[in-house]
């Protein structure tokens, strides 16, 4: 509808930016801005460094980040033939869950690492998804990404930017879908709310079967919001939603913790966010403490302090006492 209105053609509008006429692209900019309020948009533009590479390669740095940081925190060995030889060896020598996970962050870092690189192919493990190593693959670096047009290829920054729009999608889904099944739950300090990979989770018994059976009998057990800054992002959004829809201000503007269901490692990722009282202000963080002393109650190895966030911690054990105890110790404060 706001195309339409801003009198764009219809076949234009269906190409890539990059191939849309070069008196398209210098009006499109100036025309977005002038409709933006009419359709409640904002922040549709802001300034940003830009690489460019020759004539071939345009990239903002915000987008270099979101591509690198979607490639460190998604699993993407499956499917792979690196990756299978790489599940028999673990199986044969049987090697736990927390040492396979270790292996895939490891590989999921080199992968991000060499994506940094904008002259050469990913070197270290070289697949995403089932791509061989080497040869020139579309996508795989700078000089193949046009102003965001083609960004194909199973290596480096083009798939990189595929999957932050793909992880951007779900954290738009999970946070409407939240709200929709009325999935977060009040306290009197805090709200939570769980996100489930598998059915054993969903059911809330404390028993996990490492993850759900794909189409060909092989265990998924990624899950998208196990991350940190992934369930992080999703937080953030949850928070300015209810801002901006005033459901979350004043007396109700309370901390939200989510609880990422881990099945790899039989666990739950924990994110304690504070509310910022206006958009854009900043608020001191203080669940580092609150999940230390909700912790304390919990015995040796049950949780996990792992992450360079102080407002992140990895529950092993009943999940639920772990919100009991933490709601207790807030009360207590």
């Amino acid at each position: 509808e706001m195309l339409a209105k801003m009198g764009l053609p219809l076949a234009q509008c269906q190409q890539p930016y990059a191939f849309m006429t070069p008196s398209l692209k210098r009006r499109l900019k100036i025309m977005m801005i002038q409709h933006e309020e009419e359709y409640g948009l904002e922040h549709l533009k802001y300034t940003a460094f830009v690489r460019v590479s020759g004539y071939k390669s345009l990239l903002s740095a915000s987008d270099m980040s979101l591509a690198v940081t979607a490639l460190l925190e998604c699993d993407m060995n499956k499917g792979s033939k690196a990756s299978e030889k790489r599940n028999t060896a673990l199986s044969e020598m049987k090697r736990n869950d927390e040492q396979m996970e270790d292996e895939s962050l490891m590989n999921s870092f080199n992968i991000a690492y060499d994506a940094l690189n904008s002259n050469s192919l990913s070197s270290t493990f070289g697949t995403i998804g089932g791509g061989e190593v080497g040869g020139s693959a579309e996508g795989t670096d700078l000089s193949t990404i046009v102003n965001g047009g083609d960004v194909n290829g199973n290596n480096g920054l083009g798939v990189g930017i595929r999957l932050a729009l793909s992880v951007q999608k779900a954290i738009i889904a999970t946070g409407i879908s939240l709200v929709e099944r009325r999935a977060i739950t009040r306290l009197s300090h805090f709200r939570y709310a769980y996100l489930h990979a598998t059915s054993h989770g969903a059911n809330g018994t404390k028993v996990f079967d490492g993850g759900d059976t794909d189409d060909d009998g092989s265990r998924n057990t990624h899950h998208i919001f196990s991350k940190p800054l992934a369930l992080t992002r999703l937080a953030s959004y949850l928070m300015e939603m209810h801002r901006e829809n005033k459901k979350w201000t004043g007396s109700k503007a309370l901390p939200l913790v989510l609880l990422a269901e881990k099945p790899q490692t039989k666990s739950y990722l924990v994110v304690g966010f504070e509310c910022p009282v206006t958009k854009g202000s900043s608020k001191k963080n203080s669940f580092r403490e609150r999940f230390e002393l909700a912790a304390n109650s919990l015995e040796d190895g049950e949780f996990v302090f792992d992450s360079f966030d102080a407002n992140v911690i990895e529950v092993k054990s009943d999940v639920g006492r772990f919100i009991e105890q933490l709601h207790y110790m807030i009360d207590s404060m």
